[in-house]
């Protein structure tokens, strides 16, 4: 804005040549509005231009202006609007849950200490046992649940590019209509269809974010980062990219004609609705399920290893109680060599809610965790031609060579909730004491297992009810912050509207200004004290 009130300044100063549109006005009193910038569409030779069209530029530069900051917050407000209503979706479902970190692992820990630790019981009795299937079954209708928010979003990904190539189809062909329109045969026939491709780029713009670019006969609509989808007579259009093996994994790309590959763009579309679905899919939802996976691996690992490590009353160790997925592993397409690759849970009470990138650099093994982008070294150890790398509760062994580059994906949490399993029935013998042998038992295993929901379990400072909640509030707050900001926003959408200038269409008053000195003038202050009158408007929303 300020380079356009700085030659607006500089125009009042400097306003030298004589108008001869008026003339034209008079002449011609059906001349079109200026607001529809007839000195692009029409091809006016700069060369050739009147002063009229002249003056006609200072409006244009403003109106244009107006118009790309009217898109540039449309389009912010869809961003925000649509991150809101997933927000909303996955706060709602948080908040339906959220009885499993509290009154259904409440029950099962008071269940242990009321039978195994109070009446002296020594085996899962009828009621440990279904509150033990009550945590599994309220986490497996979790993960449905959240499963199907996955899908819906990756649903209406889908909706979203299949619109954005219907839009960027009727832009391209009304932008060669209005290329080739017989506007000398015709002059005013061509404005129906200019408003059509504009109305048509607001709404292209609201789902994925545009640029106009308009330069005499030129019309180019740009991605922010500059990829051009359409260039006067030809177009780019966007590509929906899925994964065999992987059936939540969605994104955009388009082909590349020079290359002859095709090529994923998300970075490329980072706000309108798209872009908002896709940072979503990406960032929160992911968020979602890794942080439910580590709660999961805490709670059932906690009781797995403290249940292992006790004694039941014939003197044996105690069995295992869920089943617990190991993490998941996935090799670059790009790795130089491909070693036989394992991976284990060592220690789940270091589990982070995150996924990893783990690369070979510089001869150097990096791990990177994704929630917060920090980088380390992992410990390694090294047996033969094997590499074991330990990071946070989880080992990965590498069999055989590796090579510069080699980059694998580690998901802890893909398919916890898939395979979590209760693995103890009915009567199946509690390991309660601390000894094995039968004459000293004492209670004091079960007395540890009761106490775990207690304990800080999830990163050594958060019980597993706390980090639930922790996490409900971060959702909350991001989608309050939000709803806070969009109001204005609208608002300012409505502000911007209404500013558009343009010369008059009075004959009248075409007659009394004749001067070119006099119309520049009028125009330069029209902008000043339009923006004048859009700051006085931001501070009426503010106040």
């Amino acid at each position: 804005m300020s380079s356009i009130l700085n030659a607006t300044i500089s125009s009042i100063d400097a306003i030298q040549i004589l108008i001869d549109n008026t003339s034209e006005k008079v002449l011609n009193p059906s001349y079109r509005d200026s607001s529809e910038r007839i000195s692009i569409e029409n091809n006016i030779d700069e060369s050739n231009a009147n002063a009229g069209v002249k003056i006609q530029k200072v409006y244009d530069e403003y109106n244009n202006f107006i118009e790309e900051e009217k898109r540039r917050t449309s389009e912010r407000v869809q961003d925000e609007q649509t991150r809101i209503d997933e927000y909303i979706k996955l706060e709602d479902l948080f908040i339906k849950n959220i009885n499993i970190f509290s009154d259904l692992i409440n029950k099962l820990f008071s269940s242990i200490q009321e039978n195994i630790s109070n009446k002296n019981q020594n085996v899962f009795n009828e009621e440990i046992e279904k509150n033990l299937k009550n945590v599994v079954d309220g986490l497996k209708n979790f993960n449905d649940k959240l499963t199907c928010l996955e899908s819906d979003v990756r649903n209406t990904i889908s909706e979203n590019i299949k619109k954005a190539n219907i839009l960027i189809n009727k832009i391209y062909n009304l932008n060669v209509t209005i290329r080739y329109f017989p506007v000398q045969q015709v002059p005013n026939g061509i404005y129906k269809y200019i408003d059509e491709r504009d109305q048509l780029v607001d709404e292209l713009n609201d789902i994925i974010g545009v640029t106009v670019i308009k330069d005499n006969n030129n019309f180019e609509v740009r991605l922010h980062s500059g990829m051009c989808l359409i260039n006067n007579d030809t177009k780019k259009n966007l590509m929906i990219l899925t994964s065999d093996t992987d059936k939540k994994y969605i994104s955009v790309g388009y082909w590349d004609n020079h290359e002859k590959t095709l090529k994923k763009i998300e970075h490329m579309i980072p706000s309108g609705s798209l872009g908002a679905l896709l940072s979503f899919r990406r960032e929160e939802l992911k968020n979602a399920r890794n942080k439910l996976g580590q709660l999961t691996v805490n709670f059932a690992d906690s009781i797995n290893e403290n249940h292992t490590l006790g004694y039941d009353m014939l003197g044996n160790l105690g069995k295992q109680v869920f089943n617990i997925s190991t993490p998941e592993i996935i090799s670059s397409s790009n790795n130089k060599s491909n070693p036989f690759t394992s991976i284990q849970w060592i220690s789940t009470s270091n589990a982070q809610d995150t996924d990893y990138v783990v690369y070979m650099q510089n001869n150097h093994w990096r791990v990177q965790r994704l929630l917060d982008k920090t980088t380390f070294e992992p410990e390694i150890y090294q047996n033969n031609n094997n590499v074991y790398l330990t990071f946070d509760g989880i080992e990965l062994k590498i069999e055989g060579t590796n090579n510069e580059g080699n980059m694998y994906m580690i998901k802890p949490y893909d398919k916890t909730l898939d395979e979590l399993e209760l693995l103890i029935v009915e009567n199946t013998p509690f390991a309660f004491s601390s000894t094995n042998d039968i004459n000293q038992q004492n209670r004091n295993n079960a007395i540890i297992i009761y106490n775990l929901n207690k304990d800080k379990l999830v990163n050594k400072k958060d019980t597993l009810g706390t980090s639930y909640l922790k996490f409900l509030k971060s959702i909350s707050y991001k989608c309050n912050d939000l709803e806070e900001k969009v109001p204005f926003k609208r608002q300012m959408i409505t502000i911007l509207k209404n500013k558009k200038l343009s010369m008059s269409d009075d004959i009248n008053e075409d007659y009394e200004n004749l001067s070119y000195e006099q119309k520049c003038y009028i125009a330069n202050v029209k902008i000043l004290k339009m923006a004048e009158s859009i700051f006085n408007d931001i501070i009426d929303c503010y106040s």
